[in-house]
């Protein structure tokens, strides 16, 4: 199944010229469509798409393939679509989700939408908390956790390991090169100098301290700080190269789960629990793995040598 769904995706993204729009289209994120493709990539030992000045396009190979599997999987297609017009009948009612607010802006948004595009009589209600590890409350039947409900009657189900690690943009690191250590990182951004630190002297404030992830966001991105990121709303900027991770700095992890009342109870608590859990669980799409970003880290430091004068100053010694 997971091979028809790359060879799905592949079609539309050369349909499309596009896999954002590909990935849209399908449902899913621009990046789990990515990861979809890679791997196909490396099943295969070739190359699919290939990016011109405007759009995307097929390389030979890539074409061939599309050639090859399009009847198959128009026929496929067809199959299903005559037995879900048959079977499947749009959920009505109410559905009340509640998640805290940095998983209802990255990992719940695209999986809402595309869930209510195949429920539009289903009254869906999101509720964004500030807690980590909501309640479920009132009206709430399902309900995103970093961490596992106690509760007799609450199932909960794993979905993802969201990381938390250093990043910095190109520019920042350029500018200041990649430090060695999150103590060399908090000297620096605090004003203090590194050889002082490890004196022991009296440790520094930070420069700018705060508990909003937007904010952290944007200040890494800016090039101002390197901020300790969580992956879900970093991981769009590491795709796209405007940040730059540093897993050499330490990684913490928080386990997202999905938790919900029994799925007997109310049809829409099932279906929305199954087609989360089958676009959700074990992505890398917001936790990629560990190895990953140390390679995305490698790669982008080797283009990037630490300036002479930041090297030294790491490099020094305390004096005596």
């Amino acid at each position: 199944m997971r091979e028809l769904r790359a060879l799905a995706t592949l079609l539309k993204a050369a349909e499309l010229g596009s896999l954002t729009n590909a990935a849209a289209d399908q449902g899913i994120t621009p990046q789990a469509a990515s990861k979809t493709l890679a791997q196909l990539e490396r099943q295969l030992g070739v190359k699919l798409l290939e990016r011109t000045t405007r759009r995307l396009a097929l390389t030979p190979e890539g074409q061939v393939l599309v050639d090859a599997s399009r009847p198959a999987l128009e026929a496929m297609n067809a199959a299903l679509d005559a037995v879900r017009k048959v079977s499947f009948k749009p959920l009505t009612g109410h559905l009340s989700i509640a998640a805290p607010r940095i998983v209802v802006s990255t990992v719940l948004a695209p999986v809402v939408d595309a869930f209510s595009a195949l429920h539009p009589k289903l009254n869906l209600h999101v509720r964004s908390v500030d807690q980590a590890t909501p309640a479920i409350q009132g009206e709430d039947e399902v309900c995103f956790s970093f961490g596992v409900m106690l509760e007799p009657d609450v199932s909960s189900t794993f979905l993802m390991e969201a990381l938390l690690l250093y990043c910095a943009s190109p520019g920042y690191l350029a500018k200041h090169g990649v430090p060695r250590s999150v103590e060399t990182l908090a000297a620096r951004q605090a004003g203090a100098p590194v050889p002082e630190v490890r004196a022991g002297s009296k440790e520094r404030e930070p420069m700018l301290s705060t508990n909003d992830d937007q904010l952290e966001l944007q200040i890494a991105r800016s090039g101002r700080l390197a901020m300790q990121l969580i992956s879900l709303t970093a991981m769009p900027y590491i795709e796209d190269g405007t940040l730059v991770p540093l897993p050499s700095l330490g990684v913490d992890s928080a386990h997202l789960f999905l938790c919900h009342h029994s799925v007997e109870a109310l049809p829409q608590v099932g279906a929305f629990v199954e087609f989360a859990l089958d676009r959700l669980q074990g992505s890398q799409a917001f936790a990629p793995s560990e190895t990953r970003l140390a390679a995305l880290e490698r790669a982008a430091t080797r283009r990037r040598p630490s300036p002479k004068s930041f090297r030294r100053l790491e490099m020094a010694s305390p004096a005596p």
